[in-house]
């Protein structure tokens, strides 16, 4: 007896991944419940991100980021280096910085959502589209 062994993609199925989520993470979002995945991202990929957005900051291309008032100038909002700060541009295209730990990230992150959206039963979860699912790049000093 002969067996042809074709990979996933080559037979046209979906690739079978690792879930990013435990069993039971997604009933416990579904209830209301919070999740907090110890380990979620690899440590490697974490000091990346530190140290590029420490080296962001430092370069200046991180600008305050509060609740805005319109009735105000922005000048006299009161927001400084200790409030919320975001990267201006987009962040995760960006190719300032380390643009390759931001799209590693990111990828994690849309391989997240698409978990949830098919454990959840939302499919529009999942879809891409420009600022369909808002994600930022952020500082927020620490005092």
């Amino acid at each position: 007896m002969a067996f042809l062994a074709l990979p996933v993609a080559a037979a046209g199925l979906a690739a079978v991944t690792t879930p990013l989520l435990p069993a039971g993470a997604t009933a416990a979002i579904e209830r209301g419940q919070i999740h907090v995945e110890p380990g979620f991202l690899p440590p490697p990929l974490v000091r990346s991100l530190r140290e590029d957005a420490m080296s962001l900051f430092e370069a200046g291309l991180f600008s305050p980021d509060g609740l805005t008032n319109t009735a105000v100038g922005r000048n006299q909002q009161g927001f400084d280096r200790r409030d919320r700060q975001t990267f201006r541009g987009d962040g995760w295209s960006s190719a300032t910085g380390d643009q390759a730990a931001r799209l590693q990230f990111a990828a994690r992150m849309r391989s997240l959502r698409e978990e949830l959206a098919e454990g959840l039963g939302r499919p529009t979860l999942a879809s891409e589209g420009e600022r369909r699912h808002e994600m930022t790049y952020n500082w927020r000093a620490c005092l």
